[in-house]
């Protein structure tokens, strides 16, 4: 995030409690609602296997899709947030997650990949732009002395999504009484309802000027780039 020397310290401010809401501590735990409410549920959906299909081609050519493109704006996701900044970066990439669970919706019924394979595409362009947006809150947001502290309760947050995620099918399937070969549409349903919870609760991210640390300092003031010094 720092460029051009672009940086406006500021003065120290009383601090009252860890739980005000531009606290780090606050903060981080938001991130890390968003993370289990997205990446954590599509973890959950990853890990029934084949996205919950019998035919598991939809879910691997989505897949295959989805990491090709991440690798590729895994570089360009720390230039999307010095633009846009982290509510605005964080919402487009959380966005994302829900189509992907409901493309497979669609796939319940459809049997067509086309959708869960360009699903796939505009998924690994978002999670590129939220593990950004993740990694610059987390390096940027706590003290040196509390980062190990905070990086621990984000991973807590963050995987407990795939830990609770992974119950969602086995309660909604575990008494059907037909022979089930995919899993219900209701699955699928919940899932986008976690992760559209997690695009909103992205939006109540506080920029880093607006921040207080546990010392009393803010976050650096950075002055967002454009996008001609991102593409350079």
């Amino acid at each position: 995030m720092r460029f051009q020397g672009e940086e406006e310290a500021a003065a120290k401010v009383p601090v009252t409690s860890p739980f005000r809401y531009n606290s780090p501590l606050v903060q981080v735990s938001l991130i890390g609602l968003v993370c289990f409410c997205c990446p954590g549920m599509f973890n959950a959906l990853t890990g029934m296997g084949g996205g919950g299909q019998v035919n598991p081609d939809a879910a691997n050519n989505a897949n295959t899709a989805l990491y090709t493109t991440f690798s590729i704006f895994g570089v360009l996701g720390g230039g999307v947030y010095n633009i846009f900044g982290p509510k605005v970066t964080l919402a487009m990439g959380c966005s994302t997650y829900v189509l992907y669970a409901g493309s497979f919706l669609y796939y319940n019924h459809q049997q067509d990949q086309t959708f869960a394979i360009f699903a796939g595409v505009l998924l690994g362009m978002g999670a590129s732009f939220l593990w950004a947006g993740q990694g610059a809150i987390m390096t940027s947001y706590p003290t040196a002395t509390r980062k190990g502290t905070y990086i621990s309760l984000f991973w807590i947050i963050f995987n407990l999504g795939g830990v609770i995620g992974g119950l969602i099918p086995f309660i909604l399937n575990y008494h059907r009484q037909e022979k089930a070969e995919t899993v219900n549409d209701m699955t699928y349903i919940v899932f986008m309802c976690f992760m559209s919870a997690g695009t909103l609760i992205s939006l109540t991210i506080l920029s880093p000027d607006r921040v207080v640390k546990d010392d009393g300092t803010h976050c650096t003031n950075i002055k967002y780039s454009n996008v001609t010094t991102e593409a350079i």
